[in-house]
């Protein structure tokens, strides 16, 4: 009896362990706010022309950020594309100013990559996250504007702890909060994003369908999905893999994927999906493989996106 008491305690408390685990990591972001100098004399531009026979302006360029409230501090080089089509003679952006050095207003430090999407005539987004060191757990996003040479970056940040090690469950991200799974993370379950929610992985497994209805941000990277991906009606940015940019692999679904709506830029590239792609009314920017091209074995449809 006590050794049969002994091991249903530490059951219960492994049961405790991990749900402790998926609560910990969402965290309701707080405002942010930093902005962001570069400096002309490192500039370097090229051009060449794409599969689609776009032209592609890439830029590089360094800079430094300074945080004024809840942000960062730290340089950083940025690596810009702007996609021209032929056909509309819209340029969609996707880029990363990515901070080698950086320090967060709560003494985390590392590098982090600030991912980058937009579209001619409407703001810049970005969606902050990829981190090394103790600042791996910073994630956000953030809207773009520019005056007398400073670009500010205005919005939100969490930095509570990613989901490391075995998660085992279905794991819901709720209105409000962001939730994140750490490189080597393995996720057993569906995940599911409700209205107002971020989720973030990067370099994780998932055994299950993901499914994103109404979110914030949703960033993933270099991940593995045994199931379906669907997201519908985001209001910021959706990376779904670029590895053209150096911050976000590619990513392997097995299932198919559905993409709509979404209303502050979408980067799907650099993915392998076993199954059809719909990606369909999406604003904002729009990146389908321009630079780095996906792999779709099925059908794939995209309409409507600009």
């Amino acid at each position: 009896m006590r050794k049969r008491r002994v091991l249903l305690l530490g059951t219960l408390a492994l049961g405790i362990a991990l749900a402790f685990a998926a609560v910990a990591a969402g965290e309701p972001p707080v405002s942010s706010v930093f902005t962001d100098v570069t400096d002309p004399t490192t500039r370097v531009t090229t051009t060449s022309t794409n599969a689609n026979g776009d032209l592609v302006t890439k830029t590089t360029i360094d800079g430094h950020f300074s945080s004024v409230v809840n942000g960062i501090t730290g340089p950083f080089h940025t690596t810009i594309f702007r996609i021209t089509h032929a056909a509309t003679g819209k340029s969609d952006t996707t880029g990363v100013d990515f901070c080698t050095a950086c320090v967060d207003t709560a003494g985390n430090s590392g590098a982090i990559a600030n991912h980058l999407i937009g579209v001619t005539g409407s703001p810049t987004h970005t969606d902050l996250g990829n981190g090394t060191g103790t600042i791996a757990n910073d994630r956000g996003t953030y809207t773009l504007a520019a005056a007398a040479g400073v670009v500010t970056d205005t919005g939100v940040l969490a930095k509570s702890p990613c989901i490391s090690g075995h998660h085992a469950g279905p794991l819901t991200v709720v209105s409000g909060d962001s939730v994140c799974l750490a490189p080597g993370a393995v996720q057993s379950g569906p995940v599911t994003v409700l209205s107002g929610g971020s989720f973030y992985s990067n370099g994780a497994r998932i055994s299950g369908p993901v499914k994103a209805d109404m979110p914030r941000a949703i960033s993933i990277c270099g991940t593995h999905i045994s199931g379906s991906l669907t997201v519908s009606g985001a209001t910021a940015p959706v990376l779904i893999g670029e590895p053209a940019t150096g911050d976000c692999a590619g990513n392997e679904i097995s299932g198919p994927v559905t993409i709509t709506g979404d209303t502050a830029g979408t980067d799907f590239s650099g993915n392998s999906v076993s199954g059809s792609a719909t990606l369909t009314n999406n604003v904002g920017g729009f990146i389908f493989g321009d630079i780095a091209p996906n792999t779709i074995h099925g059908t794939v449809t995209t309409t409507g996106n600009v």
